[in-house]
């Protein structure tokens, strides 16, 4: 299960990346360079998340819940490895930046 991390520092202090056409095309996974970590800030229109797809089958499983359509939008970042730990929060944001509270969870029979 990847790490989540805050959605607004991630994409303040993250290199922007892209996949390139060889990586798509060959099936070829992402190479992070050394000391540094792969974030992938995906939303829903209301509401989004930051999350470590560091690892080819994080990134692989995110990309697929995009195509599927569960995020509607799909941005990588590199961050170092230490400022990821900084900002692991586990939260979700608004658009805005703001805290999603957490959905009430249903008492157990």
């Amino acid at each position: 299960m990847p790490r989540y991390l805050a959605a607004a520092p991630a994409q303040a202090e993250g290199i922007p990346v892209t996949l390139d056409a060889d990586n798509t095309a060959t099936g070829q996974p992402f190479r992070v360079p050394s000391g540094q970590r792969l974030i992938a800030v995906v939303n829903n229109g209301s509401w989004q998340e930051a999350l470590d797809v560091t690892f080819p089958e994080s990134l692989e499983r995110i990309m697929c819940r995009c195509r599927d359509g569960v995020w509607r939008e799909l941005a990588l970042y590199l961050l170092p490895e230490e400022r990821a730990a900084e900002i692991s929060d586990g939260r979700r944001a608004t658009m805005a930046g703001d805290p999603v509270e957490e959905p009430a969870r249903r008492p157990r029979r």
